[in-house]
């Protein structure tokens, strides 16, 4: 039996989150978890210990979905793909620590470009 890649979503936008859930799932992925916040997107990723967590960078309109990312790489060395609608390396860094985000799409983004960011990312 093959692998699915294990995902959790990390979303605020319901409409966003429920198109994102979907894709993935229609692309073979297994979305083991969805959060609405910061905090729950964390505490999901140590329960569920995803392959890759993809985090709304401006979860709750400021940058705590960048502060869970941080955490979810840094602390459990999950790695993280980050959406976001506005410049990111301002805000993450493009440098290459533990906490770095695996990849980056800006809104708005296709199913096809996340796809490919999270391949690579289950792959490291």
């Amino acid at each position: 039996m093959d692998h699915k890649t294990r995902l959790i979503v990390a979303e605020n936008d319901p409409l966003i989150a429920w198109a994102v859930r979907f894709g993935l799932m229609d692309l073979g992925y297994e979305v083991c978890a969805w959060a609405d916040t910061a905090p729950d997107a964390v505490r999901l990723a140590e329960l569920h210990r995803p392959d890759v967590a993809v985090v709304d960078g401006g979860l709750s309109d400021r940058n705590e979905g960048i502060d869970a990312a941080r955490e979810i790489s840094g602390r459990l060395g999950i790695p993280v793909v980050i959406c976001r609608g506005n410049a990111i390396d301002e805000v993450i860094g493009t440098g290459h620590d533990a906490s770095a985000p695996a990849g980056w799409v800006a809104k708005p983004y296709r199913i096809s470009d996340l796809d490919r960011l999270i391949a690579a990312a289950a792959r490291h």
